[in-house]
């Protein structure tokens, strides 16, 4: 992932304010995956088949190899220009619980108490005390998910608890274009929603994060709206102390405009914020919306929304749409793709400041006429100011709601 403009700008790396005893390359991720375990005495991994568990653990990532140091890792992000190329492994996998979705209700595994308290662990010597859940897309398999997740909380600080949810697509567009892997992913949700309910009942994290790509969008929004649905006594109020949901971020989502609003006052009414990216030029949104159909994707920029989807979007206050595409010509350049979200500095940049609580102005982003939408201005560099690492250096803000945390059953 190349090093967000905000480090790059600032002079300054994701690690400066590590405490000297957690300096180590190595990243611990926790994982949530829907994907069936390999039948291996020798390893723990995970393949392409559907499970009907959800295999909970950790992963060890480790930054670069053996020749290269703490430091070494500490300036490759700070820089534009690196010094060769940075991988990523896996050194260490272990399983510790999970769900058992085979009998109604889902049988929680007593290891998964385990799991709980370590995450409590972690959250406790944080300094924000907030969890990032990564969704990944269509074609990526579990060490992927696993790898970029842990880049995504290198770059926000190394300090949000990450985790990544791992659900089994398989590593060719045809399984997920013809639908067979766009169902998976539907039936995912349920597990991800179930997740985001232990998480909260049974975890001190102040906010769950979630940031989700492409067809990771879709597994988001169905989580969320059944979240929603399960506990349709609680008012907004009370699902936003319960659940604790911050920064729900749609990065490049294959998520239909017509589902998306659908769930949209789920996500309205427990998440702090909303955030929807789109850009001009998606190839990947174009083909899915042109061989799966379903209509206009949110990635995608879109003009002919009809007046009960624009009422919808209008009254959902915590939704900001930031459209990287606008301000191409003051820019000279145009912000496109289907990896435009972590490959370019500028829009990498948003997602760290939104996870981290910044408003759209205080991230740096413009008005674009209307209170949901928002553009990246020509002079954004200018806007990358010392300011923003407040909230990366002190860490932490005022928790919204109260834990509610017990022990596991």
């Amino acid at each position: 992932m190349p090093t967000p403009l905000l480090y790059s700008k600032l002079g300054v790396g994701p690690m400066d304010v590590v405490a000297p005893e957690e300096r180590w390359k190595s990243l611990r991720v926790y994982y949530a995956t829907t994907r069936e375990r390999v039948q291996d005495r020798k390893r723990i991994d995970y393949g392409n088949e559907e499970s009907d568990a959800l295999s909970l653990g950790m992963a060890l990532i480790n930054f670069g190899g053996p020749e290269v140091g703490w430091s070494e890792l500490n300036e490759a992000s700070k820089v534009v220009d690196r010094d060769g190329e940075w991988l990523l492994s896996i050194s260490g996998l272990m399983e510790l619980g999970g769900l058992d979705f085979s009998v109604d209700p889902p049988r929680v595994e007593e290891s998964t108490a385990w799991l709980m308290a370590d995450i409590n662990r972690v959250l406790e010597d944080s300094r924000s005390g907030e969890v990032l859940i990564y969704v990944h897309g269509a074609k990526v398999n579990f060490y992927n998910a696993c790898a970029f997740t842990a880049q995504l909380s290198h770059f926000m600080g190394r300090d949000l608890v990450p985790l990544a949810f791992s659900w089994p697509t398989r590593q060719r567009i045809s399984a997920y274009a013809l639908g067979n892997d766009r169902r998976r992913g539907e039936r995912s949700a349920r597990s991800l929603s179930i997740l985001l309910e232990i998480l909260s009942d049974y975890t001190e994290a102040k906010r769950i994060h979630l940031i989700c790509w492409s067809a990771g969008g879709r597994v988001v929004a169905g989580a969320v709206k059944d979240l929603r649905e399960r506990h349709p006594d609680l008012s907004e109020d009370e699902l936003m102390a319960r659940f604790r949901l911050g920064t729900v971020y749609f990065a490049a989502a294959d998520v239909p405009r017509k589902d998306f609003l659908d769930a949209l006052p789920a996500l309205n009414a427990m998440a702090e914020r909303v955030v929807v990216t789109t850009s001009s030029k998606d190839d990947a949104l174009l083909s899915a919306r042109l061989f799966m159909g379903g209509g206009p994707r949110i990635g995608q920029l879109t003009k002919d929304i009809a007046p009960g989807e624009r009422a919808i979007a209008e009254a959902a206050n915590r939704l900001e749409v930031v459209d990287v595409s606008r301000g191409t010509e003051e820019r000279g350049f145009d912000i496109t793709g289907h990896r435009y979200w972590f490959n370019h500095p500028w829009a990498s940049t948003d997602i760290i400041l939104a996870a981290w609580g910044l408003e759209p102005e205080a991230r740096g982003l413009i008005n674009a006429g209307h209170p949901r939408l928002w553009g990246i201005p020509a002079d954004f560099p200018d806007r990358i100011t010392p300011d923003m690492m407040d909230r990366f250096q002190k860490g932490g803000r005022a928790n919204p709601g109260q834990s509610i945390r017990g022990a596991i059953p």
